[in-house]
């Protein structure tokens, strides 16, 4: 899926700032990869706004720790 200039540098912006977050850094579950292919996950699911996307990965991605793909 291609997105534009202004799409990409939020979605860069969302993944630095859950990568430095206490939150990312605390837990071993997941890696930074796996982030970045969530946050291009919920994008192709039509997810555009930073705040909803950073709640999902703060809130549910990481709080879950498991291995689901899309949950």
């Amino acid at each position: 899926m291609a997105y534009d200039t202004a799409t990409v540098h939020m979605l860069r912006n969302v993944l630095d700032e859950v990568l430095a977050s206490s939150t990312f850094i605390g837990q071993k579950q997941r890696s930074a990869l796996e982030i970045a292919e969530r946050i291009l996950w919920l994008a192709s699911q039509g997810k555009r706004e930073a705040a909803t996307i950073k709640q999902h990965l703060l809130n549910e991605f990481l709080a879950s720790g498991g291995s689901a793909a899309n949950s």
